[in-house]
């Protein structure tokens, strides 16, 4: 183990033990039943569950950091398992028999290595299953464009009026400009649902940092309402660049010994 692993596991116990916490807050391991509900989840969760019944593609963006993945993640788990099969894929995806296997893997289905037989087996297996699937693509922006523009294929089943598979795609501001371009209108046109997430507002970033203490098992403030309004100015109310902040400014609090941390001892963010 290095020195700066260890180090850095030092400086942790000792946040840990100066204020009386169980775990370390701010981090991602987060579970979804703790996960602090914005306006904007809720919504967005409430149009998720609406969509999967009855859409082919739902568009989910957003500016990053602003929590796509917490959304998503909330989403998964929030699926009736007797009714959905979620597909989780990344959105490295570079070409269309790459999309079709991938898909065909997480439903446990041993993919040809003919790109023509895998298509006619995603079509076959989809439209024999009794439990719906739920692709979920996430970074969809980083989607080459030739397989963005075969999801119209995924959903398409000939003249089979049936919705057969919901297909969410989750990403970036740019993937929203992305589809805008006339080559992505087929997909663009079947979008009826498009869930924007937007940063948090002040109150609720506020109850945001007190929420990831509390479930850490700090009861009593550590930041200042002072020093919540000036992170919350630093992150322009970004989740992540928030939950950064703070996870600095803790380490910082525990160093300097102190018990509240006042917005003097925020550290400046410069990522």
């Amino acid at each position: 183990m290095s020195k700066t692993i260890r180090n850095y596991q030092s400086s942790i116990v000792q946040v840990l033990s100066f204020y009386g916490m169980q775990s370390m807050p701010f981090g991602k391991d987060i579970h979804t039943s703790e996960v602090f509900r914005t306006i904007a989840l809720k919504d967005a969760q409430a149009m998720l569950e609406l969509g999967v019944e009855t859409e082919d593609i739902l568009l989910l963006s957003g500016p990053v950091g602003c929590g796509k993945s917490v959304t998503v993640r909330h989403f998964m788990a929030s699926l009736d398992s007797n009714l959905y099969i979620p597909v989780y894929l990344q959105g490295q995806i570079k070409s269309v028999p790459e999309l079709y296997k991938m898909i065909l893997k997480e439903l446990l289905i041993e993919p040809p290595f003919s790109h023509t037989k895998a298509k006619s087996l995603y079509t076959k297996s989809v439209t024999e299953m009794k439990k719906k699937p739920v692709i979920i693509i996430d970074d969809a922006q980083d989607m080459s464009d030739l397989p963005l523009l075969a999801i119209k294929s995924l959903v398409n089943f000939m003249q089979d009026s049936r919705n057969r598979v919901t297909i969410l795609l989750s990403g970036q501001l740019e993937l929203k400009d992305k589809l805008m371009y006339s080559t992505f209108a087929a997909i663009r046109q079947r979008i009826k649902l498009d869930i924007s997430l937007n940063p948090m507002s002040l109150e609720e970033a506020c109850r945001f940092i007190d929420h990831s203490l509390t479930i850490c098992g700090r009861q009593a403030p550590v930041f200042s309402d002072n020093a919540k309004s000036e992170i919350y100015k630093m992150a322009s109310g970004i989740p992540r660049v928030i939950c950064r902040i703070c996870f600095k400014a803790l380490i910082q609090g525990t160093i300097k010994k102190r018990d509240v941390i006042d917005s003097v001892d925020i550290p400046f963010d410069n990522f």
